[in-house]
């Protein structure tokens, strides 16, 4: 016999059927991603079953955003950090070769990553967090896949099992749609809070991958998609290295400290110098793609699919 389906979900309630063997049970329809169970009834005895249920509502991302959909680069505008003469510019530029409009503005020179979060957080009233300063634990790390977290340029930040909430740094909270699909891939509710690309990308590769990371380093991207990886979560604790104790002794020594100072220094210096040529190759590889392009060469697509 049919079970009556409550009033309130009788315009969403669709009719799952599905086929067994009479000598075992009848799955749950509890454990049909997105559908709850409403009744049932039996359409040809003890072997097909008619289910009714109702389609549960999908979990979103829970970032309140003050009044209307506002783009990044009109809250930019609003802030005085850029014109529209340079967001034309950069919308062209990301239309030409891809990747992330943030990114792009902060390639072409228009807008530094420190102005562009403290904008979005004064703007949306989202806060900020310093992923440099931030100790992120092996549980809430393991709440979000490190190829996820590439995807989406995310880096998770506190995860509440009771509430299904999960909160992650983001350079761009108005991407909506992002933040809706990301919800739907880790099953959790969302909450943002705002942090730069770069230092995303670098505590991505720190936490994720035991990457050594400089503060200094710049993101630089074509619109290529990144090489993903499988999370490896670190261990709680790991066992001081025989490196670490060597450079503890060296700086015991008397007068060592101020050497090992001045190396720092110099070898910061390098690191800034060869991030530079890398900038300045960059801009020499943008500009002959532009040029292959406008003379008919190579097109943006051929472009994209060989670099994947």
């Amino acid at each position: 016999m049919h079970s009556p389906k409550p009033a309130a979900v009788r315009e969403t309630a669709v009719s799952v059927a599905s086929c067994r063997d009479c000598s075992t049970p009848f799955p749950s329809l509890t454990l049909l991603p997105g559908l709850l169970g409403v009744g049932w009834s039996a359409v040809v005895p003890d072997w097909l079953l008619c289910f009714t249920a109702v389609k549960q509502p999908p979990v979103t991302p829970s970032v309140s955003l003050p009044g209307r959909k506002r783009r990044l680069g009109e809250i930019l505008m609003d802030a005085g950090l850029l014109s529209e003469t340079q967001l034309r510019s950069a919308l062209a530029e990301q239309r030409k070769w891809g990747g992330k409009l943030g990114l792009t503005l902060v390639q072409m020179g228009y807008v530094d990553e420190s102005s562009m979060v403290h904008a979005l957080s004064r703007q949306l009233a989202i806060p900020t967090v310093d992923l440099e300063q931030h100790a992120a634990s092996a549980v809430v790390l393991q709440a979000l896949r490190a190829d996820i977290a590439e995807r989406y340029t995310v880096f998770p930040i506190a995860a509440d099992p009771a509430t299904k909430t999960l909160t992650v740094a983001t350079a761009d909270p108005t991407n909506v749609e992002a933040f809706q699909e990301l919800a739907f891939h880790c099953g959790q509710r969302l909450q943002v809070v705002v942090s730069s690309a770069s230092s995303i990308e670098r505590a991505i590769r720190r936490h994720y991958h035991g990457e050594v990371t400089s503060t200094t380093a710049t993101p630089l991207s074509f619109g290529m998609d990144e090489p993903t990886f499988e999370l490896a979560p670190p261990a709680e604790s790991a066992p001081v290295s025989m490196a670490v104790r060597a450079a503890s002794a060296t700086l015991a020594q008397p007068g060592r400290e101020t050497e090992l100072t001045q190396r720092v220094e110099e070898l910061t210096q390098q690191v800034a110098g060869l991030e530079r040529m890398v900038a300045q190759q960059a801009r020499s590889l943008r500009a002959m793609l532009e040029l292959l392009e406008t003379r008919g060469l190579v097109t943006r697509d051929d472009y994209l699919a060989k670099v994947r």
